[in-house]
């Protein structure tokens, strides 16, 4: 599966890319902005009070970005503007207590494309809820023969910004009246690249559903609801369009903001790349 992003570029770039505007991107840095302040000084009074970066900014011109930190990324739906919603998503019929255990389990970051019509809640998603999460690139691990893992990040030839297909949802806190729109990426088999990459683990062989330009607008066209038209852009992404190379093995600790974390290393094997 997919837990890991990149997004290397800010949302103005993004909002180029899609044509989509900024208002909500800017409303949501203000109000970052305030709880980053809140916190640091919460942080000064304590020392031992911790601050993740992904709790008070928003995820762009960075170069890691992990479900399991619920961050606050830049999402393309069919407003005109942009969106920020939260990696994991909480469908609106989940309770107080749900959610506290999709937090707790790590649950809804990744769908199945395989099982998007038929699997609670990605049925009650697909016809309307579709979205699209831009990326730079993302990671996967390589299980290695004495069980370790290399991750390998992977990005697109021909496209800075590309797409990963993603369905949303907006669910209310019914103590606080809080309303959270949040996402889940989907995945589809591997190309035969990605095989060879992403060989191990609890959900080995799988990859990010990367939407090609032409299937961009499809997948954001609210008159697209019949299953079999949603069933003909979930294809796999050709393997000859994606690069992808080792990096550092713990990517994924200190600042996400350094640029090195993408930069290969030596390949402990050879995989055929």
């Amino acid at each position: 599966m997919c837990f890991f992003t990149s997004l290397s570029a800010n949302a103005a770039a993004v909002a180029k890319r899609y044509g989509k505007q900024l208002d909500i991107i800017e409303a949501a840095r203000q109000i970052l902005a305030e709880q980053e302040q809140t916190e640091r000084a919460k942080q000064e009074a304590d020392p031992k009070h911790k601050v993740s970066v992904y709790d008070i900014r928003l995820a762009e011109d960075i170069y890691v970005i992990p479900a399991y930190a619920e961050p606050h990324c830049v999402i393309v739906s069919g407003s005109d503007e942009l969106q920020v919603m939260q990696w994991g998503l909480i469908p609106q019929t989940a309770k107080r207590e749900d959610v506290e255990r999709f937090d707790r389990e790590n649950l809804f970051k990744n769908a199945r494309a395989e099982t998007l019509f038929e699997k609670w809640p990605w049925r009650m998603l697909w016809p309307h809820n579709r979205c699209i999460i831009p990326v730079t690139g993302f990671f996967e691990p390589h299980r290695l023969p004495d069980g370790k893992a290399q991750y390998y990040y992977t990005t697109l030839k021909d496209q800075e910004i590309f797409s990963i297909a993603g369905l949303w949802d907006e669910w209310t806190n019914p103590q606080s009246g809080e309303k959270v729109q949040s996402f889940v990426l989907i995945t589809t088999a591997a190309n035969a690249m990605m095989r060879k990459i992403h060989n191990g683990g609890n959900n080995p062989f799988r990859m990010p559903k990367i939407l090609t330009p032409e299937q961009e607008q499809l997948w954001l066209d609210p008159a697209i609801v019949t299953e079999g038209d949603v069933a003909a852009l979930l294809t796999v992404y050709p393997e000859e369009e994606m690069r992808a190379w080792p990096v550092r093995q713990k990517f994924n600790y200190g600042n996400p903001y350094d640029e090195g974390i993408v930069e290969p290393v030596a390949e402990q094997q050879n995989i055929g790349l």
